[in-house]
């Protein structure tokens, strides 16, 4: 193979030729100084935290909650929280679902409980849409 070099042309053996595109190939690809690929760990998490941050200002500024998955699901916790805190009809069933799900841990349903009436657990998205 025959590369130029001004206006000298040279031969490269075929082992040569690869290595020299596998160089210019990989310096190609290579990831930016700066870019996501080439954070280390911990700068990789004040990325996601700053995100995060990002995200969820962005959300507080929308006039309405988007219909996402994560949002519907935050929503009806959020009414399953009121309906125990204030043991509205449908507490009992609330409390069932919670008893089911933490039945190696039978305290855990009476501790929420207990947390929602007391005010330590709150609602975060209906405070938003009032």
């Amino acid at each position: 193979m025959e590369t130029a070099v001004g206006h000298v042309q040279t031969q490269l053996s075929p082992d040569e030729a690869l290595a020299k595109l596998y160089g210019l190939l990989t310096a190609k690809n290579a990831p930016k100084p700066g870019s996501f690929t080439s954070l280390n760990a911990d700068q990789k998490r004040e990325y996601f935290r700053l995100s995060r941050q990002r995200s969820r200002a962005r959300m507080r500024a929308a006039s309405s909650v988007a219909a996402n998955a994560a949002n519907i699901n935050q929503a009806l916790s959020d009414a399953a929280l009121m309906i125990l805190a204030t043991d509205a009809p449908g507490a009992d069933q609330v409390r069932k679902v919670l008893q089911t799900i933490f039945e190696l841990r039978p305290g855990v349903p009476i501790s929420v409980e207990n947390r929602a009436k007391q005010g330590k657990l709150k609602p975060k998205l209906i405070a938003r849409s009032e």
